[in-house]
């Protein structure tokens, strides 16, 4: 597994909210995930590739610990 950077953490926590799809449904929707994976590796260019698996559990860390922006349907 990578290393989660401060920085990859904001990124993916913005992206979270750009893309405006609660977690339970872009983590469940296999689709959903590996484009905004794509997008958040995108964003990351000098980090390495993040696997949806690896965006997915961080996703439900940052939920966790209260850190991630609802986003309701």
């Amino acid at each position: 597994m990578g290393q989660w950077t401060d920085n990859a953490v904001e990124v993916l926590k913005e992206l979270y909210v750009e893309t405006d799809i609660p977690s339970d449904t872009l983590i469940k929707k296999k689709e959903f995930l590996l484009e905004f994976t794509s997008k958040l590796n995108s964003k990351l260019p000098d980090q390495r590739d993040f696997t949806s698996e690896e965006a997915a559990s961080q996703l439900l860390k940052i939920r966790k610990k209260g850190d991630l922006p609802t986003i309701r349907t």
